[in-house]
């Protein structure tokens, strides 16, 4: 089943009609539309995306034994040239489909019937802040009543009574038993051990041997570095294409990742080298597309003949001569198949050969 997509005169600038030959319209005209090798591979109202979106056409009619499906200038603006897979589950069709660079895109501001909602941006709720802890104030401690010692006063000594003769030798007796008194108290309470002799001096340490100074680390053998080109293997893309040499070198890693089926790199990295000017690259991605030849999985799921014409053509302009002959070989193959009513191979053959 054959597709082909041109401008729509019926509408405004900016819509086109995908018309899928000899297919009875369906009841339902939701479609999926996805480009190969992308992160966000899938279309949607807002542009690529990475999940997968039905989308609904501006209008959908018969004509004749074929089905019109309208796209309008909400999902145009989005599309540029190149090879898609279009997918319309109501019919069960799922077959590829390249959107050419003769659609008229509108650049302008949507008009109000198909501007899209502006969305409430909702700033995330900050944080709740937790209660700041205070230390617990601090309790002065009573002041401590200081403990008084009683102080003890010695005993007076009665005065003797006048007149009587005794009391000198009475309190000399007296005296003598508080000097016999203090000395007996004296000798049970003092100290009479020994004073302690000085501790003896601490052994002398023995003397620290110099220190020898260790050898210094034999400096290992430098390796080579590998060449540029070997390292590139373990790159990513990004840094891969700002590191390289130069735009030849891009198109050898590329090969060098194709042979390791490293498939989905090896695309971008010849689309990078081709959007350079380089012919060989601009070749190689013409075999990708290219129906003579192709494998599928690598990295597409179906060739692409007008995409393989382009990328010939722009190699032979650049000087390519290896792109003569599968780019004569193409043209025959399209000859073919305009012959047999294939319209999409009639108008590659009109826009890329003269």
């Amino acid at each position: 089943m054959m597709l082909r997509v041109e401008n729509d005169r019926r509408h405004s600038i900016g819509h086109a009609r995908i018309v899928i030959q000899g297919m009875p319209m369906p009841n339902d005209g939701g479609f999926h539309l996805v480009r190969e090798g992308y992160a966000a591979a899938n279309l949607g109202r807002r542009g690529w995306q990475v999940q997968e979106v039905t989308l609904k056409p501006v209008a959908m009619y018969q004509e004749g034994q074929d089905t019109i499906l309208v796209l309008g200038p909400v999902l145009t603006r989005f599309l540029e040239p190149g090879p898609l897979i279009f997918t319309l589950p109501a019919a069960g069709l799922e077959t590829s489909l390249f959107w050419p660079d003769d659609i008229d895109v509108f650049d302008g501001d949507l008009p109000p019937e198909t501007e899209l909602p502006n969305e409430a941006e909702m700033a995330p709720a900050p944080p709740p802040v937790a209660a700041a802890s205070f230390p617990k104030a601090t309790i002065a401690s009573e002041p401590v009543t200081p403990v008084v010692t009683p102080r003890v006063e010695t005993p007076l000594v009665p005065e003797p009574a006048k007149g009587n003769s005794r009391w000198p030798l009475m309190a000399g007796l007296g005296v003598l038993c508080l000097v016999a008194i203090a000395g007996a108290a004296w000798w049970f309470t003092a100290d009479h051990t020994a004073p302690n002799q000085a501790a003896p001096s601490s052994l002398a340490q023995p003397a620290t041997p110099p220190a020898v100074p260790s050898p210094a680390p034999a400096t290992p053998a430098r390796t080579p570095e590998l060449p540029w080109i070997e390292r590139s293997d373990g790159m990513g893309l990004r840094d891969l294409v700002q590191s390289a040499p130069d735009v030849a070198s891009i198109h050898t890693a590329a090969l060098r990742r194709q042979n390791a089926g490293r498939y989905d790199d090896a695309l971008v990295l010849l689309e990078e080298a081709g959007e350079r000017g380089h012919a060989a690259a601009l070749t190689a991605l013409a075999r990708l597309y290219d129906p003579d030849g192709f494998v599928a999985g690598r990295p597409f799921r179906a060739p692409d003949p007008r995409a393989a014409a382009r990328y010939y053509r722009e190699a032979v302009q650049k000087g390519d001569e290896a792109a003569a002959a599968p780019r004569a070989a193409l043209k025959t193959f399209l000859e073919e198949q305009a012959r047999a009513g294939n319209g999409t191979a009639e108008t590659a053959l009109k826009d890329f050969w003269p």
